[in-house]
């Protein structure tokens, strides 16, 4: 009897763990953890953020973007001359296309865009990942730390 459990034992565990063995499935999604089993993922872009963006109604929003391996960003936003104007949301990020980057704020769903333009800089863009043009665009990057 001991034999036959032990029997049914073992091949409940192989059948359990059968699948680990497995090759995942090729993703598109560039924001898996950094240390999983899946092929290396291109992280470069993360890092932390700095730069104001301008306002409509006052001289302008200091803002600081962390953005994590793990799928998750920081987003601190003060705004300048107000007061209680110092905002901080956090939540988590996709990465569109390789380049945009989708920010998700869990508690309401709002979404905002910023679009990786080099190693060192990031711009906010809209859900396309079309940068603002004209003589204001250069106000809407924000620089990595290095």
């Amino acid at each position: 009897m001991k034999k036959l459990m032990l029997m049914a034992g073992i091949a409940l565990t192989l059948a359990a763990c059968g699948g680990k063995n497995k090759q995942p499935a090729a993703s598109t999604d560039s924001t898996q953890v950094a240390g999983s089993d899946t092929a290396a993922i291109d992280t470069s872009y993360c890092g932390t953020y700095r730069g104001t963006l301008p306002a409509a109604d006052c001289p302008g929003i200091k803002t600081v973007l962390t953005i994590s391996s793990d799928s998750t960003y920081s987003l601190s936003s003060d705004y300048v001359g107000k007061k209680d104007g110092q905002f901080v949301t956090s939540g988590v990020y996709h990465m569109r296309d390789g380049k945009l980057i989708e920010l998700v704020t869990p508690s309401s769903g709002e979404k905002t865009y910023y679009k990786v333009k080099d190693s060192k800089s990031v711009v906010m863009t809209d859900s396309l990942g079309n940068e603002p043009e004209g003589e204001t665009a250069k106000l809407y990057v924000l620089t990595k730390e290095k």
